[in-house]
This record gives structure tokens, sequence and C-alpha cells, in this order.
């Protein structure tokens, strides 16, 4: 008879969201995995058969999070007004600088290397089904337009983007100035 488990499975999931956000999908090993999580090794084989498996419910997590945060933003503001404040809070929120998890990851990872085969299909998943939720969000706020597919793409790429140039440093004001023009182009009928 095995031992029930003695950990809470959202806490573990959160802490190991936390440990690839901070230190990268890659360079987080299974030993950063165990520290932030409280996890033993054999817990973590046995409840997430790998680092790959932890992987996955931590990107789950952070798209989870994300879907919720912005059908509740359509839902209360519209489409015009959700565009411009969602674009607006990517040019001035980073995460605490951290930057997008899946945009990072994305970026890290590469499909040549086997060892990274696993999380690029992991991410890869998890920006479609993001994107998917997405356009149901903009296409539910403006229902009389048709092209929820394509300012659901730009308005992720514009999100990338300001995440991106946050990091990189790009003055507050700048940032805030291309997040209005890309909510106004994406407003544009």
């Amino acid at each position: 008879m095995s031992r029930p488990r003695r950990f809470e499975h959202d806490a573990v999931v959160d802490a190991a969201m936390q440990a690839f956000w901070a230190g990268g999908v890659v360079a987080t090993s299974v030993d950063d995995l165990l520290q932030a999580s409280g996890l033993s090794r054999s817990s973590l084989y046995g409840s997430y058969g790998n680092r790959d498996g932890l992987l996955a419910a931590a990107v789950e997590r952070y798209v989870d999070v994300q879907i919720a945060a912005i059908a509740a933003l359509f839902a209360r503001h519209g489409d015009a007004d959700g565009l411009r404040r969602m674009l607006a809070d990517a040019a001035v929120d980073n995460f605490d600088g951290r930057g997008c998890l899946l945009v990072n990851a994305i970026n890290e990872l590469h499909e040549g290397h086997a060892s990274d085969a696993a999380g690029a299909r992991v991410v890869r998943a998890a920006f479609a089904r993001l994107a998917a939720a997405l356009q149901r969000a903009i296409a539910d706020a403006a229902p009389q337009r048709d092209d929820s597919a394509q300012r659901g793409a730009a308005l992720m790429a514009a999100i990338a983007g300001l995440r991106t140039l946050q990091r990189a440093g790009l003055p507050l004001a700048l940032r805030r100035d291309a997040a209005r023009r890309f909510a106004e182009a994406l407003a544009a009928p």
C-alpha cells in the first residue's frame, strides 16, 4: 500500500512556477525545484513523473492565472478599454522585472536539443491555449467584429514586445506611448 501524499499540490506547483520563472526554464534543476517546493525527490518523480512533468504543471498554472485575468478584464471593461488596459499594464508592470514566463521560456528552449524538446512542446501548447482564450475574450467583447484571431495574435505580440522593452530598460514614457499606439491600432475598425 502506498503512502498518502504529504504535500499540497497547488503550493508545490506555485513554488515550481516561481522557481522556473525566476531561474529560467533551462537553468532550473531538479535540485532547485526540490528546494523551492519542499518536495522529496521521490515525491517529485512519483507525482509529476520528472522535471518536465512539473514544468508542465507550472506552465499550466501560469496560463490558468493569465486566462482568468484576461477574461475578467474584457468582461468588465469591454473591447477597446480592455485592450487599452491590458497594454497599459504590460507597459508598466512586468511581474517584478521577470517578464512573461512563456516568452522567457520559449526564448530559452531549443527544439534541436533533446533535453529542451519536451519543454518546448509544453510552452508552445501553453501559447496556443493562451491565444485561444484571448481570442475568445476579444470575440465576446466585440461580437460584431470578425477579426478576433488576428487581433488576439497582434495583442500577444504587442504585450511580449512591451515586456521585452521594459526588461531592456526602455523609458516608461516611451513604453506607455507605444502601448497607447498599439491600443489605438487594435481598436480601429
